[in-house]
């Protein structure tokens, strides 16, 4: 199969330099969130110094990601605030394993999928535990917690809320309907959120009928790739996605390669 070769944007020294490095930073007032919007420094570190660079910040931007998660999961908030932090940590949980740090992994999407649908880690567990996807307009969440869900091995068969309880699935969730949900909302969510959604689509197996052909993983990762070259934050969103899913399914995505 012939290679997929990926060209960093314009402009992507200039943006690098503007974000601070996790060793540099310490733990920002911002909390989880401010750890989020320096994320791209692993991205940045790949195409300006290289694959080991880049492990190191990922590994670093986890170890800093998961130190400040403990501190937050002390002061549980309000039943809705779990999705969105649910996301965030499986936005961690993606650095650790992408920095070879796949205990650490493990355990942040652990905490990612009990928070989409458990309720507060330590809390009494919810009478009816379930993924309410009307706190997901854009499709984000949705996107994270498949991703937490392909690297547990988890895919099929877990509670998502229905009418009664504001959502709308009367069937168990899978994480094909899930990515489903991203492409229904892909006029709020934009190409990104989609293209990423539609590569790890291709590579489970749909909630109905026969998986998807191989050459279809391999177009929705060069459409990915070719989004990833577009600016430093198409950049910093797609080569975590580009470079998982070739890790995790080598045998169905072409190898990726630095321009």
């Amino acid at each position: 199969m012939d290679p997929i070769w990926l060209t960093p944007p314009p402009g992507l020294p200039v943006a690098a330099a503007a974000v601070a490095r996790p060793a540099e930073a310490g733990e920002p007032p911002g909390g989880l969130a401010a750890i989020l919007a320096a994320g791209g420094a692993g991205a940045y570190a790949w195409a300006l110094d290289g694959p080991d660079a880049a492990r190191r910040a990922w590994r670093e931007q986890a170890r800093l990601g998961l130190a400040v998660l403990e501190r937050r999961l002390e002061r549980p908030g309000a039943d809705t605030d779990r999705f969105a932090l649910g996301s965030q940590v499986s936005t961690v949980a993606q650095w650790a394993w992408l920095g070879d740090r796949p205990d650490t992994g493990r355990r942040a999407d652990l905490v990612a999928t009990e928070l989409a649908i458990g309720g507060w880690p330590g809390r009494e567990p919810l009478d009816s535990p379930d993924l309410v996807l009307l706190c997901d307009p854009t499709g984000e969440h949705a996107l994270a917690h498949a991703g937490s869900r392909v690297r547990l091995g988890r895919i099929r068969d877990f509670p998502v809320a229905g009418p009664e309880g504001g959502g709308s699935w009367r069937r168990p969730g899978t994480v094909d309907r899930l990515l489903d949900h991203v492409d229904r909302q892909a006029h709020l969510g934009g190409p990104l959120l989609g293209a990423a959604a539609w590569l790890v689509r291709t590579l489970v197996h749909p909630a109905m009928g026969p998986p998807w052909p191989p050459a279809a993983a391999v177009e929705a990762q060069r459409r990915l790739a070719a989004l990833a070259a577009r600016d430093a934050a198409c950049w910093a969103f797609a080569l975590p996605w580009l470079l998982e899913t070739a890790e995790r399914f080598p045998t169905r995505l072409a190898p990726l390669m630095a321009a």
